[in-house]
């Protein structure tokens, strides 16, 4: 597998790792507000509930994120050291630049929100639920647009590879038929 393609496959990995960690930590947030309160939680939080159980399901998908994000880290530094052509006015866009400061930022600062409200109990949990849940959706937002700001520069940067530096049997024949 070329180095751009793996890189490209960590970034959607990540940004799907990263979508199904929100959707299980806000519909785990509803269940236990649900739970405290006796309101019950929405139908599709109540369905992924009785499938797997949230208090499993949750830990399991937050221990996934930092390993894709490990791998996503290693597959763009391979792209990176395998790159042909680094002319000096190619730099990454101020887009995926804004985007990855604002996702540093607000994940951590959602993940101590989120844990903070969960610690405080559930009648805490649903006073403080909007901007709880406004700020895993804004991390989870700047995350994804600054991977798909990254896949963009790496899709339309060359990488070296083996295979592109051998002559291809079509190559040859063009040039030795006078064509371009």
């Amino acid at each position: 597998m070329s180095a751009r393609r793996a890189a490209l496959s960590a970034l959607v990995a990540l940004i799907a790792v990263h979508i199904g960690c929100t959707l299980v930590a806000l519909a785990a947030y509803s269940h236990r507000i649900g739970v405290v309160t006796h309101d019950g939680a929405s139908f599709p939080v109540e369905l992924l509930d009785a499938v797997v159980p949230l208090r499993d399901l949750l830990p399991a998908v937050l221990w996934l994120l930092p390993v894709t994000l490990l791998v996503t880290f290693a597959a763009l530094g391979r792209w990176a050291v395998r790159r042909t052509v680094r002319p000096g006015d190619e730099r990454l866009p101020r887009a995926a630049w804004t985007a990855g400061i604002a996702a540093v930022l607000l994940n951590p600062l959602a993940a101590v929100r989120y844990a903070s409200a969960s610690a405080n109990g559930g009648e805490y949990m649903r006073t403080v639920q909007v901007e709880t849940t406004l700020l895993v959706l804004a991390a989870a937002v700047a995350t994804t647009m600054s991977a798909l700001a990254v896949a963009g520069f790496v899709r339309r940067s060359d990488t070296v590879s083996p295979a592109s530096r051998r002559m291809r049997v079509d190559d040859w024949s063009a040039d030795a038929a006078g064509r371009e």
